[in-house]
């Protein structure tokens, strides 16, 4: 239990009893995720794929919250852009259907607002648990909202820990993290598990290294002296209907299109070459893909796939059916990232506190970025615009996009000494120009490796 309240909990405390009255009120935490590599891989089925994030000490959001007798959900936020809700939890019976996925496919997309990612943790417990205690909430965070750092995930988290908590429902972390990565497809995306994960798991002085294809997390050792990470948010990534579905569209092609594509095409070979770790025959591989296919096409060539499509894409198939989707481009960020996070933890595990091994990172997170911004089409000219000005920096060892993409934060590596003057520096050429005090607004944030999500004693 960590022992270190928030400097926003008296202000939330005070707010929860102003909404809720007095009583016994129980606080749990979730850390800002910062990624160091491995964007973009989380959801990737056809090749074995790893992220290197770790979880902020100093930056969180919290959750003050207590059970009520009424069946529903009361929730507010310190932030008043975020507008008080309540919802009442509905009965196993009232989803009408056995499973998780089964429900999402009968549902379309809720217009954005923050109270989606409370309903799907709540909703996930509900239909899988039968849970019916409501709860009472205050969050209070300094993760920038929609910035990259996973405020949403954050929230998630929370929320679902606290159904469970008042409900007495047992669970690990291990399954917190993997409940809430498909609680939050309530809001229409078809994510991964990282920043969850992170999130659930992350340890004082190290990163995670996390592999998908066989969930398996082992901790990596960061420098706990010398060196800073330190982001810079740049504008709010567009939540939107059109962002959805870009972001879907990447998603379905990693986990549906690129498998059934490369299994036409190479039948048994592909799984041979991953077994036998045939990193030239791979790539070969990937780089023999279509540049691009459109749903209709795949309607044509591969029936299996685009049925599945359907089903966990509607909106995607009916809106964008002639629309070319990236295939050949995509794979390569995929494999070129996955090879980036092995050599990022086998250079972390030879020499953590070497300014050599830290520049070598660098260049890692530099490549990153180009990778993002040229294969992926996720960066935006104003955050590339913030890139540039990071990596202007001598003291800068490298800097890259962070999160999903078409807005948010940059991630620098620079030495600790450096860390005021870096901030001077992005604020007098990135923020001073559009009339913003990155300070003032919290979009700088300067994390060292922290412990994940917990309950708070207060």
């Amino acid at each position: 239990m960590r022992e270190e309240p928030s400097a926003n909990l008296q202000a939330a405390r005070n707010l929860f009893r102003q909404l809720y009255g007095d009583g016994e009120i129980r606080v749990w935490r979730a850390p800002a995720r910062i990624n160091i590599l491995g964007e973009h891989v989380d959801y990737v089925s056809y090749l074995p794929t790893a992220s290197l994030p770790f979880g902020s000490h100093e930056h969180e959001m919290i959750m003050l919250f207590r059970a009520n007798d009424q069946g529903v959900v009361r929730g507010a936020s310190l932030d008043q852009r975020f507008a008080p809700f309540a919802f009442t939890v509905p009965a196993r019976s009232e989803f009408g259907a056995q499973s998780w996925l089964e429900y999402l496919y009968q549902q379309s997309p809720p217009a954005p607002d923050w109270s989606n990612y409370v309903k799907g943790a709540v909703y996930f417990v509900a239909l899988q648990h039968g849970a019916s205690i409501g709860f009472d909430f205050v969050v209070a965070s300094s993760i920038p909202p929609q910035g990259g750092s996973s405020s949403s995930s954050a929230l998630v988290v929370l929320a679902g820990a606290a159904f469970r908590e008042v409900n007495s429902i047992a669970y690990s972390p291990a399954e917190l993290a993997q409940d809430s990565a498909q609680a939050e497809w309530f809001i229409g995306t078809r994510g991964g598990s990282l920043d969850h994960t992170t999130i659930c798991w992350a340890k004082q002085h190290h990163a995670l290294h996390l592999r998908y294809a066989d969930q398996h997390t082992e901790l990596v050792p960061l420098p706990r002296e010398g060196f800073r990470w330190v982001t810079f948010f740049s504008h709010a990534a567009d939540k939107g209907r059109e962002i959805m579905l870009a972001y879907n569209e990447r998603v379905a092609v990693s986990r549906l299109l690129i498998p059934a594509i490369l299994q036409q095409q190479f039948g048994d070979r592909w799984a041979a070459a991953l077994q036998r770790n045939d990193d030239t025959q791979i790539e070969a591989m990937l780089y023999a893909l279509p540049e691009a296919l459109s749903l209709d096409d795949v309607r044509s060539n591969a029936p299996e796939a685009f049925a599945q499509c359907c089903l966990a894409f509607p909106a995607l198939v009916q809106e964008r059916p002639a629309v070319p989707l990236k295939l050949r481009d995509r794979a390569l960020h995929h494999l070129t990232e996955a090879q980036r996070v092995a050599s990022a933890v086998q250079l972390l595990r030879q020499a953590i506190n070497s300014e050599t091994t830290m520049r070598k990172l660098g260049e890692l997170l530099n490549a990153s970025h180009a990778s993002l911004r040229d294969l992926y089409e996720v960066c935006t000219p104003a955050v590339n615009s913030l890139w540039e000005i990071l990596n202007s920096d001598a003291q800068v060892f490298g800097a890259r996009l962070i999160g999903g993409g078409f807005g948010g934060n940059v991630l620098a590596l620079t030495a600790a000494e450096n860390v005021e003057a870096l901030i001077a520096r992005v604020q007098e050429n990135y923020y001073a120009p559009q009339q913003r005090n990155g300070r003032a607004e919290g979009a700088i944030m300067v994390s060292t490796p922290g412990e994940g999500s917990g309950e708070v004693r207060i």
